[in-house]
Formats: structure tokens, sequence, C-alpha cells
């Protein structure tokens, strides 16, 4: 068994989620547009943001003074494109620019406060956050950066609070919890994990704080951990003597004769030194990381469920998988679905699922081996469901088809 199964999809939500589609969208020109969800909720192909864009501009053209509009708008300009451009100059001028023109017709409105907070998204003065809790307690936004800011800063009454009121908001959805428990049940005790955005490390956060689901698990976000007064506090809490600040420096390089920053160089670093340091401590890269973050570790990276465990020795991730898969993970949800077809975020539950596709084909071909042939079926068959819904089931059948499960 390849300790690393470079020919199998490794689905990032991210990644395959919000790139170019080839899904054609029938609508004339008087479409009405419809409602951008916020990618924790439910994620279309690119060409579905670019027309909402249009549809929403179109809207506000109507009525400037439309505040759901503008948020409609907002979050289709957001997410078109979002894995290659969120993070360009090109794209932060595109949403400054909507925000100044939020400013100009609807300054005091939540809605407008709300589309503030994220363009400006400041976890160390959350002033801004506040305002918006304090206009209205009851409506998730702000809560995300409120817990961000807890995290890094160390205030553990904050972060259980907001915890339990995200909690109580709905505001995640069903799949994304049932998601992200198979992710910590993926782990051994005292772990750490590397995760890389909001839909991996906010419902673990939740999990952890409201429900004890696996409190003893570390959770470093890719975003978060850079900043270096919170990785040490963190670090000396496990025990942990590494020099973060020495980490820091190393993680920067030359970009066209100016220094730039590398949040890969600097995970990969801090993962390698941890290791030194510290190896018995568990350490994890969740499934849905950008795979920049890992890819010089990759000949040390295993999988071992919704999460590649790190190991500079060889592992045995075949047993881990096999006790994961059919001891701790939830998996009900994944045949059944209780509500109608349109079911908000169906789409992203349907892809995000498609982080299962590897684990099960690596266990069914154990079990097909083994002489398991009951067992190897019913994974074949739980795979290619999770292929027809995501999408996926010509490339995936085809896997099947000449790993001989098919």
């Amino acid at each position: 068994m390849k300790r690393f199964l470079q020919q199998i999809f490794l689905f990032s939500l991210i990644l395959i989620l919000l790139s170019s589609s080839p899904w054609i969208f029938c609508q004339s020109d008087a479409a009405k547009p419809e409602k951008v969800y916020r990618i924790t909720h439910e994620i279309y192909p690119n060409d579905w943001y670019v027309k909402q864009a249009t549809l929403w501009k179109r809207e506000i053209d109507k009525n400037p003074k439309d505040a759901e509009a503008w948020v409609n708008y907002y979050n289709a300009v957001r997410y078109a494109r979002f894995t290659e451009t969120i993070e360009t100059e090109e794209k932060q001028q595109k949403l400054k620019k909507i925000l100044a023109e939020m400013e100009k017709v609807i300054p005091d409105t939540y809605e407008y406060l709300m589309v503030k907070e994220r363009t400006e998204c400041n976890i160390h003065d959350i002033s801004l956050s506040e305002k918006l809790y304090a206009m209205d307690p009851n409506r998730a936004a702000p809560y995300y950066t409120i817990l961000s800011h807890a995290e890094v800063y160390g205030k553990e009454q904050m972060m259980k609070e907001f915890c339990e009121k995200l909690y109580q908001s709905r505001d995640i959805e069903p799949w994304l919890i049932n998601y992200n428990y198979n992710v910590l049940m993926s782990l051994e005790k005292d772990a750490i994990i590397f995760t890389n955005g909001d839909n991996d490390t906010y419902p673990c956060w939740m999990l952890q704080k409201v429900l004890a689901i696996r409190p003893d698990v570390q959770l470093l976000n890719i975003s978060l951990a850079p900043t270096d007064f919170y990785l040490e506090r963190v670090m000396k809490e496990r025990g942990i003597d590494i020099d973060v600040k020495s980490l820091l420096k190393k993680a920067f390089k030359d970009n066209e004769g100016a220094k730039s920053f590398s949040k890969g160089i600097f995970v990969q670093e801090v993962c390698k030194a941890i290791s030194n340091v510290k190896p018995e401590i568990p350490l994890y890269f969740a499934l849905t990381v950008y795979e920049n973050f890992y890819k010089p570790l990759k000949e040390n990276l295993y999988v071992v469920g919704l999460a590649f465990r790190y190991s500079p020795e060889r592992i045995d991730n075949l047993a881990f998988l096999k006790k994961n898969m059919e001891e701790r993970f939830r998996l009900d949800y994944l045949d059944h679905e209780w509500y109608d077809e349109d079911i908000i975020g169906k789409n992203g539950m349907a892809k995000l699922n498609l982080n299962f596709v590897t684990p099960m084909i690596m266990l069914a071909e154990h079990y097909n081996i083994s002489g398991e042939l009951q067992k190897a079926t019913n994974l074949k068959e739980k795979v290619l469901s999770i292929a027809r819904k995501g999408g996926e089931e010509k490339e995936i059948s085809k896997y099947l088809a000449e790993k001989g499960l098919l």
C-alpha cells in the first residue's frame, strides 16, 4: 500500500468546490437573482456566482437602498473565482469598492457593518464585531471573528460562550458538523491538527467546547498559527519547546527582490519542529488543507480517515483507517437525507463528502485482497453513491475498475 495515494482524488473542500465549472445555467435576461449564501452554508460553481453578481447588481441599480441585495452582490463577487483571487489585490479592491458604495447609501445598517467586518476582518480589534453583536445578539455573523479573537488571545470563557451561541444559532449546517465530527474522530489522543479555514475550524471548536467531543485535540488554523504569541502559548501549554520566532523568519522568502511570508513554509517548519522535539505527539493535516501547505511533506503523510497523519517513520495507516471507519465514524448521514432536494448546503455537502472517497477505496482494496468481499462491496457501493451525488461518478468508477473493484 503506498503511503500517500497520489493517484486518487483528494477532494479539498475549497479547491474543488469553488473552481470554474462546466455547468450551464440556462437563464434569460429576466431571470430572478437567488440568495447567495456564505460558503459555510452552500457552495455553487464559479459560473453561478458570476451570473448572480450580474443579477444582484441589477437589483441594486433599481433600488440602491436594498441592503439584502448588497449583501448578495458582495457574496457573489467574493466567491467568484474564489481560489484564484480571494487573497489578491485585485479581488480585495473589488470588495472594498463595494463596501465604499454601500457606505454612501446604507451606512448605518446591520448589513453594511456586517460586510465591513468581513472585508476588514481584524481578530486583534473586534470592536466592529462587538458593535454588530450589540445591534442583534441573535445573528451569528460576528460570532466567527469573536471566536478567532478568543482563541488567539486565550480567552477561554469567551470561547465557550460564543461556541455555545454558535451552536444555539444553528448557523453551521448539520452535514458540516457531522463531517467535522469524523475529522476529530480520525485523530489519536492529544493530537495536533492543522486546519484550513472556516469549514474545518469553527465546527470543530464548537464540538469541543459545547459537546466536549475530543477536547484533547489542539487545532492549529493555518491563518491563525503565524501569530507568534498565540503559537508560543499553545506550544508551552503542550510542553513543546520550539523557537517560534525563528520559524517565522524561515517562512519569509524572496519574491522578485521583495520578502514575502509563506504560510506553507511556516506550517511545514512548525510540523517538523514539533516532530523533532516531541515525536510522541501525533500530528495531522485535515484533508481540506490546501496541498501547497503540505506538499513537501507528502512522503511522510498517511491517510487515516478525514486527515493525514504526519510521521517521518513508516506507520500502518490501514489499521488506523479500519478502526476509524468501522468503529468511530458517523456515516449514516452519507446515506440518509432527511429533507427535500432543496435543502441548504446540498451542493457543499455532496462535494465535501468526496473526501471520504480516498479512505474508503483504500479500505475496500484491503477487504478485497483479504477475502472480505461483502465488506468490499458495501464500501464500493457507498463510494459510488458519494461519487454520484458529488458529480464525479465517471472518474471514480473508472478508478474503481482499474483497481478491480468494479
